[in-house]
């Protein structure tokens, strides 16, 4: 694998939504270390976790396992963010390509993390409120949202680079230049 290794800088939307994903993760502890004296001892839980029975409840301990394997994998995409290089692409990368191609993909790495954070501060804040005894609506909207987020997301990203793969080639054969 021989591709061209230029670094992407980072703009101030990348910066913005790297903190909100991060803060988003920090809110849904705060909110667990808030509640969590005052929430019952089960209660009902989101995530579809081996340890609930089989009315959906769970220990409120449970609700620790939310932030932490959603931030968990939220770091692991902020390190593999670093690593552009080593992602696999859908067309090949060469010079004339590589900025595009590299910045499509951190941004969509970027955005996933973002809507993982999202899904864990919603997760969250949903057991908590129910286990407080308040109704919610809000997660019959939300929680089926977020696969068709996180499967919709990359398909858009790919489909972006290949257009603009079709618009070079128009480019070239219509002997326009290509803006780099």
């Amino acid at each position: 694998m021989n591709r061209p290794t230029i670094k992407i800088e980072k703009n101030i939307l990348d910066k913005f939504i790297e903190i909100l994903t991060f803060l988003l993760i920090i809110v849904s502890i705060i909110l667990i270390i808030i509640y969590y004296n005052q929430l019952p001892e089960k209660l009902p839980i989101q995530s579809n976790w081996p340890s609930k029975d089989k009315n959906g409840f769970g220990t409120k301990d449970l609700l620790w396992s939310n932030p932490i394997i959603c931030g968990i994998i939220t770091m692991l995409i902020y390190k593999l963010n670093q690593y552009t290089l080593t992602l696999n692409y859908p067309r090949e990368i060469l010079e004339n390509n590589e900025k595009f191609n590299y910045k499509m993909s951190t941004q969509m790495l970027r955005i996933i993390s973002l809507i993982i954070a999202f899904m864990c501060l919603s997760l969250t804040l949903t057991s908590i409120l129910n286990g407080l005894g308040n109704k919610t609506e809000f997660e019959k909207y939300f929680q089926p949202l977020f696969p068709v987020l996180l499967a919709g997301i990359p398909l858009f990203y790919i489909m972006r680079i290949l257009i603009n793969k079709k618009d070079r080639q128009n480019r070239i054969y219509a002997n326009k230049p290509i803006e780099k």
